[in-house]
């Protein structure tokens, strides 16, 4: 999947989207508007989709769909879905934060670790994280 950046402030994500905390000043400065990104998970909190995309030379990082624009829909061959609501690991993310499902790479909708050191931008799980990628040949 590919996304090309339009916005990278929370004034561009609609009100009733708004979450975790995003206002109008919210900042994802990382995004550079009209760049591209590739998108490597998905995931659906309440009416809202983010995406998993990581800026160069930065840790993934996940942001709300309404900032991009979609350019490739395809889902990559090999990815996962893990509906957090039935699993024990991943409970905690619809208990918390209403998200009902994630969809990425195995190790994303797997290993839970790896999913909360990804967004706590754990250095072992970032390389983990960039082994993969690599190893995949995410390119476009």
């Amino acid at each position: 999947m590919l996304a090309i950046c339009q916005h990278n402030f929370g004034s561009a994500i609609p009100q009733a989207e708004r979450y975790l905390g995003e206002v109008d000043e919210t900042d994802y400065s990382p995004l550079c508007v009209g760049a591209s990104y590739v998108v490597y998970g998905i995931l659906f909190i309440r009416d809202r989709v983010d995406f998993l995309v990581r800026a160069p030379e930065q840790a993934p990082f996940w942001a709300p769909s309404s900032l991009f624009k979609l350019v490739d829909a395809n889902i990559p061959s090999g990815w996962e879905f893990c509906n957090t609501k039935n699993s024990n690991d991943y409970k905690v993310l619809f208990d918390l934060f209403s998200i009902s499902c994630v969809v990425g790479y195995p190790l994303l909708v797997n290993e839970y670790h790896h999913y909360l050191g990804v967004v706590e931008r754990d250095p072992l799980e970032i390389v983990r994280f960039v082994a993969m990628v690599e190893s995949q040949k995410f390119n476009y």
